[in-house]
């Protein structure tokens, strides 16, 4: 230790620089000193502060040439060699390291001098001679040392590693300071020295001596943190000469042998280096997150983000080592990771950003290196594109680096320099924008029939957001959907208000935003007001002499006969403006929007932002119309609006009032078309108000404009008067006082609901319900009700809205709302008990003439159907549980009745299309389901069941199995009690997964719900089986893994076990045939057990047959036994009656009897209900032996029994109206029907006549009676037929089904009869179809290419909301009494029936709509994009295997034989970031022609090049667009089609298109790049529905990745080249690339598929599952 403190002490005795700071930097900064190292003799060029071994030949800037060293000469002379002899000498008792270390230690101390730096490195100089950094086994040096010591030090290398570590905190280029005046020249001496060390060693050397991958790390970190503390710029000589000691060492470590360097320093010298690269700098990057954090993570937050382009040294010698890195190893390409090398892009774009536009050389020399950077990354070290990043990769980094992308443009400025790279790329973001958006995607929402995916428009997607400055673009032309659109189709539709909200919240995260919305309302006014003044008469009407006369009330006449009302030619147009302004009032009145948003809206349509009105036939725009000022006059109404709005606009400015005026048009009263409630809207409107109006006298003073309205204001007092006198005077007088009424007649009473607001609602509701009392009976005694008059529906049609709603909610609160049953005026005796018949016509005409704003009372109804079933559910609890019990209320009973009823024979079509909301129609069930099971009223459960059979055959969507399957009801078996319902429900699944494919529901999820529908096994033939779909039939199957067998089998009732019992025991018979009361209880206790009921049916069944009668029977001995069957039980035990029946071998002498005897069990006792026993025949399971004999028993019933016959005939003599709506006797007919044919639910019919009980008791007696408003057989069998049709079809027992269909496959005799049952004044069938099913031959002549055409071109006619599909023809219904209300839906069934009733064969269909859209001939006229999308939505309604299949065959043919499809595209070179040449002494971009002769398959003549130029992209581009400029190509109509059916098809469809995929490949005929963009345009657009079919989707991907390969090998791509269609598919591919790591298994096919490809494509597209 004493030698080690010898060698300190004398090393770094008055170590103190002498000379002064100040002096230094001046001389430095004048250049008048000369420091020792200066001159150029040997002699003082000081090798000692070397590596003792350098070669200073190879290096000649070690020798400090041109370098400044301010070292003074000093006297202290110190002799190094015995220093260095002294230092070894104590390394025998330590480590060499471990000594070096403790000098290091002491060296680090402060003050840094440079006097001590040098010394050190003399030291370190004669230190290597003795203990070289190379071991050798020689002595060095020319001292000798001791044995001990060289025996110490003979074999370990020199500590080089640990002194370049200790030596890294002494070097500083932070600025010169008094206490470190010669950092500068520290940092020179020492790093030389370095460098020294590690020049004159070989590599291996040297890592064995300690320079391991941590050290050269740590040495790059802290030089390259230093060197970004140099200025940026107006470096010092010094400074340059520090920049460039610390870049020849970064050399060292990063560049190979030859790889030199551009230096940033003065001169720009290159400097050859012998370093083998020992790293690269993309490890410095990895390793430094201080200091590149930016590279790493994309939101690091780094100070100054290193390099930047203004300090050119960095900036240069880091893009340069970046460059090298891979230059120098190519495998690094593989290694880069791609987010790293996106980030390093974005860094040196905002860097170039950052440049002026007038560039200097340096600049420029920055510039390049960047786009050398950027090249490199983006085509690799061969420049073939088999590199780090994508081109897609980039396109994607651009908003990061020039902000969002909008308009065409981006937020920030592109330098001028790099533009013509983005704008490459912008191309082929917008290509592949085409090729994941459909040629044309406005497809039209369908309300309640979309599926999930269709509500979600492109704009709404994730995966489209880099699409958004195109998607506006596409969406502005109007090739796609919108959300507006969305809600412009749902209006159109007559969506529900829940729809509209439900949709509005799901496409914000904000709450419900509501401006779409009103947009779309807007716009639907505008349509609707187009349309009538598109059908309205032009010119002026005549007026005669009393019209121009001005009024004077004191001579007006209030005489009807005085008063005329003008009424347009176009009346049925009318109904349009209704709905619309139901929509809009329901809209305001729930705050949706307000008042004034709507009028400003309207005033917008009109008048220009200058106030001047807009032109005739303005695009977006209309002149100013009264209907306008109707549509708002409708809002006064809302008591928010009146109150808030209305009045404080007339207490104010008036401004609001101004700009009603201003749309009304005085013109139009005058017109041929005029229409007295709408052009006299305003008088109304001022009317309505005129108590708030400040001086209603001088008001066409302040409006000038009101003055041409006012002419006609007499008109309204003379209505008011009228109406008083003629109708509100006489209502408690005349009950037929609004029967019969012509329209004039009606127009003036609803002209009297907009001049006063309650007074014609009021009105109507006490003509309804009069004060003096008729009373009448619904049925049996005890179902009272008040008498009063009858409304027709277009008289409720004109009201206005209000008024509408008014009635509505008066009638709800004084008939529906109150749990006491129905309130009547005044004191009635006996108390009434029922809604009066004519209450329940006018409720449900009103809530289908303003479903919208009756919303909440829908809701109520339907809230308190839902309570009632939960009171059932209640009570059947505490039953179970043998806890007292509340009977449930005769009133709620009856409420119960009287709702089911309106629901189920009125109510079925508003609930299947509903208005309110679409989800409902799969809760219904929900609102039911304890009452289907708990129940115990008979007649109400009657028209429950129908009810909740309804609502199983009126499914439309896939919700309902969603629905049914809720994991957290508390049910778990639906229909336990009901095999028929259960059955009906399976029908119901299988019709709803054939119409609407089983979407995106699982299998498992399907048996689930099938396996909770029944507690016992369904059994269906398999005659049945064959026609259901595949999810259904094979849960149904009888295979042992089946998992219906799973499932207990019922118990069914043996006819020789029962006869043994009948015979074994004489109590049975004698209770029932003599009604023995000994044998009673016996007998009641026996069925009342749970398992003897099912024989119960059969027992009397027997003793029928032993009678041979069924009047042999004691009747009150039958109905007490009977009632021991629950109402939910009694369906399933009349098929285990049925059963028994068919199973039984009756003697022959007896077989006719049977049939005699079901009938009167049927009708004359009214044991059994006649649709029960008709399912039950035809349930779906059995022996073909067992459907023979049931056949038999359906002819019986049906054809040859008069008993039906009888009451259908009864039914067609009272001349129902089909149209319910149109008949205001229909209860007067009704009752007629029952006074002859009654009917009973508690099995009484043999104590009564009628409806009177003619015996005095019955026991147990009768429940409380319910009004009969509409049940009936015969309506209740008019579902039926459904199944029976069904079953007969399956059996192919077609004479029977003939002779059914008489009386009340694909065979044209059974369609036509099928077709005869449609009611055709309620549809618009062309009429080629109407006349094929009425005539008796066959006419398939009617059916040509024309009859198609029609059938496609009126769909899209129902599909557009501009025309605003009005009726064809008067004679049909009104828009809201049709079956469908949805013009879109109905349109689409219909054309569904039109196509399906055709006996042409679906090829040949198919065949003639391709022809029509491809342009085949004779067809030379393009179909619009509506017409497309309105094929695809129907395709996707037809069968799919027999529409589909031969569309996809038709485009398989046209990818391989389309001439456009089978050239190769254009030739191109890889786009990469030119760089700009000096011209005319400035900087610009050159324009360079591609030289195709490089590349053999890319060889083309200029006429071929020119063809594909234009011909290529009209296959890939917006339809529309192709469809205006007459370039309609087969490919690109064919894609707009595809997409079309896809879009609205099940996503079963896809398996079939992936068959034709395969197919495709197979073929070997897939050869050209366009053929394989053509595939991923087909693809792309459907992705967002491929991935819910989780392995469909990989299958996809795999057949994709094969064609890639398949098209590829054979094109000869190299150097660079490429094509146009072959780098938007790997533009494709890379987009999608997150689906092809999805899991491990797609990932590692496609790896394989990637591998197996030829070069480069391989390499190009290996990153795609990295």
């Amino acid at each position: 230790m004493e030698s080690l403190r010898t060698v300190i002490s004398r090393l770094f005795a008055d170590a103190q620089d002498n000379q002064s700071t100040e002096a230094f930097v001046s001389q430095v900064n004048s250049g008048a000193y000369y420091g020792l190292f200066h001159g150029k003799t040997p002699k003082r060029r000081r090798l000692d502060l070397l590596h003792p071994e350098t070669d200073t030949t190879v290096d000649l800037t070690l020798l400090y040439n041109d370098c400044v060293v301010s070292f003074p000469l000093t006297a202290n002379r110190i002799h190094y060699g015995t220093l260095v002899q002294d230092f070894l000498r104590t390394c025998s008792s330590g480590s060499c390291a471990e000594q070096l270390g403790i000098i290091l230690q002491i060296y680090r101390e402060p003050p840094f001098t440079l006097v001590k730096t040098t010394r050190l490195m003399t030291f370190l100089h004669h230190l290597l001679s003795q203990v070289p950094i190379t071991p050798t086994t020689g002595l060095s040096g020319t001292h000798s040392v001791s044995l001990a010591g060289q025996s110490a030090m003979l074999f370990h290398p020199f500590p080089l590693g640990q002194l370049l570590e200790d030596l890294l905190p002494t070097l500083s280029l932070r600025s010169i300071s008094p206490q470190n005046p010669h950092a500068l020249s520290i940092w020179i001496v020492t790093l030389y020295f370095m460098l020294s060390c590690l020049q004159s060693n070989p590599p291996q050397a040297v890592l064995q001596a300690g320079v391991s991958s941590a050290v050269i790390l740590a040495v790059i970190k802290h030089l390259l943190t230093e060197l970004t503390d140099l200025p940026a710029t107006d470096l010092s000589s010094l400074q340059i000469q520090c920049f460039q000691a610390g870049q020849k060492i970064l050399d060292f470590f990063m560049l190979r042998s030859n790889g030199g360097s551009e230096s940033g320093g003065k001169g720009g010298e290159t400097t050859n280096v012998t370093s083998p690269g020992l790293v690269s700098f993309y490890d410095v990057i990895y390793s430094f997150p201080e200091l590149y954090g930016h590279f790493l993570i994309t939101d690091a937050s780094v100070a100054i983000p290193q390099p930047p382009i203004v300090n050119h040294n960095l900036w240069l010698i880091t893009l340069h080592y970046m460059i090298s890195s891979i230059k120098q190893d190519h495998r690094l390409v593989e290694k880069i990771p791609t987010a790293i090398a996106i980030n390093i892009i974005k860094h040196v774009s905002r860097e170039i950003n950052t440049l002026p536009a007038d560039l200097s050389t340096i600049q420029v020399k920055c510039l390049n290196k960047g786009k050398e950077l950027i090249n490199l990354f983006l085509l690799g070290p061969s420049g073939d594109g088999a590199s780090v990043v994508s081109h897609y990769d980039i396109i994607v980094a651009l908003p990061d680096i020039y902000g969002h992308f909008l308009r065409g443009t981006f937020a920030q400025s592109i330098h001028w320099t790099m533009e013509k790279f983005v704008n490459e790329l912008g191309k082929r973001r917008r290509h592949l924008a085409f090729l994941m958006m459909p040629p044309d995607a406005s497809w039209p929402l369908i309300s309640q029939m979309s599926r999930r995916h269709e509500y979600n428009d492109l704009t709404t997607r994730t995966s489209y957001h880099m699409f958004e400055g195109d998607l506006i673009e596409f969406v502005k032309d109007g090739n796609s959907t919108s959300i507006e659109t969305h809600f412009r189709d749902m209006l159109f539709q007559r969506a529900s208000m829940d729809e509209f909200r439900q949709l509005a919240i799901s496409l914000t995260q904000t709450g419900l935003d509501t401006t779409q919305i009103r947009k779309a309302m807007v716009t639907k006014v505008r349509d609707v007001i187009r349309c009538i003044q598109h059908h309205s008469r032009l010119g002026k009407r005549p007026i005669n002499e009393i019209e121009q006369e001005p009024f004077n009330p004191a001579t007006a006449s209030a005489r009807g006969e005085d008063i005329k009302m003008l009424i347009p030619s176009n009346m049925n147009l009318w109904e349009l403006m209704t709905e619309t302004a139901d929509q809009l009032y329901s809209f305001v009145a729930a705050d949706f929007f307000s008042y004034q948003d709507i009028l400003q809206d309207f005033t917008d349509l009109v008048y220009t932002p200058e106030g001047e009105p807009y032109p005739p036939e303005t695009k977006h725009h209309l002149t100013k119309d009264n209907g306008l000022v109707w549509l708002l006059l409708q809002l006064f109404y809302i008591e928010k609006v009146s109150t808030t709005v209305i009045q404080k606009d007339f207490e104010g400015d008036e401004r609001l009032f101004e700009k009603l005026v201003r749309l009304y048009n005085e013109e139009q009263i005058l017109s041929k078309d005029a229409f007295s409630l709408r052009d006299l809207s305003l008088q109304c409107a001022i009317n309505h108000q005129k108590a708030y109006i400040k001086d209603v006298t001088n008001i066409k003073h302040r409006h000038p404009l009101v003055a041409a309205s006012l002419l006609h204001a007499g008109l309204c007092y003379q209505i008011q008067a009228y109406f008083n006198k003629r109708y509100h005077s006489n209502v408690p007088k005349d009950s037929t006082l609004f029967c019969n009424l012509d329209l004039q007649e009606m127009s003036k009473i609803a002209m009297e609901s907009q001049l006063r607001q309650d007074v014609v609602p009021y009105t109507l509701y006490v003509y309804l319900v009069p004060t003096n009392a008729n009373v009448s009976t619904l049925g049996k005694s005890g179902t009272t009700y008040v008498k009063g008059g009858t409304l027709g529906y277009t008289l409720l049609d004109l009201l206005s809205i209000n008024a509408k709603h008014r009635f509505l909610q008066v009638i709800y609160k004084m008939m529906l709302d109150s749990e006491l049953g129905p309130r009547y005026q005044g004191d009635v005796t006996p108390a009434i008990t029922c809604v009066p018949p004519h209450v329940l016509d006018v409720v449900y005409k009103l809530l289908y003439s303003a479903p919208c704003s009756a919303e909440l009372m829908i809701k109520e109804i339907f809230e308190k159907l839902r309570r009632c079933d939960k009171l059932i559910k209640m009570t059947k609890s505490k039953e179970n549980e043998g806890t007292p019990t509340i009977p449930f209320p005769d009133q709620t009973m009856r409420w119960l009745h009287t709702i089911l009823q309106l629901m189920n024979y009125r109510f079925i079509r508003f609930l299947k299309y509903p208005f309110y909301f679409d989800l409902f129609r799969a809760l219904l069930l929900h609102h039911i389901k304890y009452s289907i099971s708990y129940l115990e009223h008979r007649q109400v459960y009657h028209v429950l069941e129908s009810f909740a059979a309804n609502v199983m055959r009126m499914q439309i969507d896939g919700k309902v199995l969603r629905s049914l399957d809720d994991s957290s009801r508390e049910k778990p078996i639906w229909f336990a009690e009901s095999e028929i319902l259960a059955r009906i429900m399976v029908s119901s699944i299988c019709r709803l997964i054939h119409t609407r494919g089983q979407a995106d529901i699982k299998t498992e999820q399907i048996h689930r719900v099938l396996s909770s529908l029944y507690e016992y096994r369904l059994e269906w033939s398999s005659e049945s089986l064959q026609y259901f779909p595949e999810a259904v039939k094979s849960f149904y199957m009888d295979t042992p893994d089946s998992p219906n067998q799973s499932i207990p089998l019922r118990p069914a009732v043996h006819p020789i076990k029962l006869q043994q019992l009948l015979s074994s025991n004489k109590a049975y018979s004698s209770y029932l045939l003599q009604g023995t009361n000994e044998y009673e209880r016996f007998v009641v206790q026996y069925f009342s057990s749970s398992d003897n009921r099912p024989s119960l049916l059969c027992t009397v069944w027997m003793m029928s047959v032993m009678r041979k009668s069924t009047d042999a029977l004691h009747m009150p001995s039958v109905r007490k036994l009977l009632l021991l069957i629950p109402p939910a039980k009694m369906a399933t035990f009349v098929i285990d009656l049925i059963e028994f029946i068919l199973n039984t071998d009756h003697a022959s002498n007896i077989g006719d009897m049977t049939f005699v005897l079901l009938n009167n069990m049927i009708w004359k006792h009214q044991w059994l209900n006649f649709n029960h026993v008709i399912f039950a025949l035809v349930k779906g399971s059995g022996t073909p032996e067992r459907f023979a004999k049931a056949f038999r028993y359906v002819r019986q019933l049906l054809v040859d029994s008069t008993e039906f016959s009888k009451r259908v005939a009864k039914w067609d003599s009272l001349k129902f109206n089909p149209r319910h709506w149109a008949e205001e006797d229909f209860n007067e007919k009704f009752t007629q029907y029952l006074d002859e044919f009654p009917e009973y639910f508690e099995f009484e019919a043999f104590a009564m006549k009628g409806y009177e009980q003619t015996q005095a008791t019955l026991d147990p007696p009768l429940q409380t009676p319910m009004p009969i408003y509409l049940t009936n057989v015969i309506s209740d069998f008019i579902p039926l037929m459904e199944a029976l049709i069904s079953r007969l079809i399956e059996h192919a027992q077609t004479d029977l089904l003939i002779d059914v269909l008489d009386k009340t496959s694909r065979d044209p005799r059974i369609c036509k009869r099928i077709l005869k049952l449609l009611d055709y004044d309620q549809y618009d069938i062309a009429p080629e179809a109407i006349r094929y099913s009425k005539a008796d031959v066959m006419e398939n002549s009617l059916f040509d290419a024309s009859y198609f055409e029609r059938v496609i071109f009126k769909l899209t006619g129902n599909l557009q909301p501009q025309r605003c599909a009005p009726r064809t023809s008067a004679d049909l219904p009104e828009r809201h009494f049709r079956e469908m209300g949805n013009p879109a839906v109905m349109g689409i069934l219909i054309a569904t029936l039109e196509i399906l009733l055709t006996p042409i064969p679906p090829t040949t269909i198919t065949k003639y709509i391709l022809d029509m859209v491809l342009l085949r001939k004779p067809h030379y006229v393009g179909v619009s994009a509506l017409t497309i999308h309105a094929i695809g939505l129907l395709m996707s309604s037809l069968p799919s295997d027999k529409f589909l299949r031969p569309i996809w065959q038709e485009l398989s043919h046209l990818m391989i034989t389309d001439p456009y499809l089978l050239e190769v595209s254009e030739p191109c070179q890889l786009i990469r970031c030119g760089i700009p040449k000096r011209s005319h002494g400035k900087y610009v971009m050159s324009q360079s022609l591609p030289d195709f002769s490089t590349t053999a398959t890319l060889k083309d003549s200029m006429s071929a090049r020119l063809r594909k130029a234009m011909v290529f992209p009209y296959i890939f581009n917006d339809y529309t667009f192709n469809f205006h400029n007459y370039s309609t190509n087969a490919p690109n109509t064919f894609l707009t089609l595809s997409h079309s059916i896809l879009h609205y098809s099940s996503l079963d469809a896809f398996g079939v298109f992936l068959e034709y995929m395969r197919s495709l490949r197979s073929c070997g005929k897939l050869q050209t790049d366009v053929q394989l963009l053509y595939i991923c345009a087909f693809i792309g657009p459907t992705l967002h529905r491929i991935e819910k079919l989780d392995s469909t989707e990989s299958e996809f991907l795999v057949e994709l990745m094969h064609m890639v390969k398949q098209v590829t090998t054979r094109m000869d791509m190299k150097d660079g080249w490429s094509t146009q269609a072959l780098e938007q598919v790997f533009d494709f591919l890379h987009h999608i690339r997150a689906r092809f790591v999805k899991s491990t298994e797609i990932t590692s096919q496609i790896r394989d598929i990637i591998k197996s490809m030829t070069l480069p494509t391989s390499h190009r597209l290996s990153r795609l599952v990295m």
